[in-house]
């Protein structure tokens, strides 16, 4: 009888132990290292909160980049799908468009092209 009582009651803490144990395993986060990145400014922010989660460099001043043709891509799309413009439209190209800095196309100065070969190129 007494060994069915000790058996009891250390049956009873062991299933306690266990129960705490993977209580606090289920609870532990495991919050990874942050990425490496080779960018020299950047900013991570949640964009419910507005809270900046990580930054480097964030108030450094440079040049916009791909986030240009990333918005240029966003109004052709928007403007084609509101139906104010068509892939087939043609958009002359300007002195000013011609000898911009940055990337560069097929394009030439006083000449025509397609939305479509224009956003093609970006």
């Amino acid at each position: 009888m007494a060994l069915n009582s000790a058996f009891r009651t250390l049956s009873v803490v062991f299933v306690l132990m266990l129960a705490l144990t993977g209580k606090a395993m289920s609870q532990s986060v495991l919050i990874p290292s942050p990425p490496q990145i080779a960018g020299t400014s950047y900013v991570l922010m949640d964009p419910k909160s507005g809270r900046i989660i990580m930054e480097e460099n964030s108030h450094e001043r440079l040049p916009p980049a791909s986030l240009t043709k990333m918005m240029t891509a966003y109004i052709v799309e928007r403007e084609l799908d509101e139906g104010r413009i068509a892939m087939s439209d043609m958009v002359p190209i300007s002195v000013n468009a011609w000898k911009t800095e940055g990337s560069r196309t097929f394009v030439r100065e006083g000449t025509q092209v397609s939305v479509e070969d224009l956003l093609r190129g970006v």
